[in-house]
């Protein structure tokens, strides 16, 4: 299922890196090519998140961790929020030749007119040559 919003790929990439769309997250969510590291993935799920690509983010969390939602759940959450930027502060490992990584972010969103910080340390492992999402730990 392609995502819910349509972002041009010449507009400046939601998560923050200073990139257009299409030389940033877009390839990843579009499946084109995988993401290199842990924190290209999160930056990617991150953007996914603002474009609803709800499929991006369910197949590149980890299946065993992935009974405790649905797609239905994460398109409910994701669609509730005006997703306002991404502050990656800390990436431990989680490069090409790793098989482990730590992302430690905040992601500004507006929820029913609050405004929100998710201060998360989310855990990636890669699993066959691809970076998933595993969980997170307290911030």
């Amino acid at each position: 299922m392609p995502p819910a919003k349509q972002i041009p790929a010449h507009y400046p990439c939601p998560c923050g890196s200073q990139k257009i769309l299409g030389d940033c997250c877009l390839p990843f969510i579009e499946g084109s090519i995988t993401a290199p590291t842990a924190e290209a993935l999160m930056r990617s799920r991150y953007t996914a998140h603002v474009i609803l690509a709800i499929d991006y983010l369910w197949n590149t969390w980890n299946p065993e961790q992935r009974v405790r939602s649905s797609k239905q759940d994460i398109e409910a959450w994701a669609s509730s929020c005006d997703w306002l930027g991404l502050r990656i502060l800390d990436t431990q490992a989680g490069q090409p030749q790793d098989s482990e990584g730590l992302v430690t972010f905040v992601a500004l969103f507006r929820q029913q007119g609050q405004l929100h910080e998710h201060h998360e340390v989310s855990v990636f492992k890669k699993v066959l040559h691809a970076w998933l999402y595993v969980d997170h730990q307290s911030a």
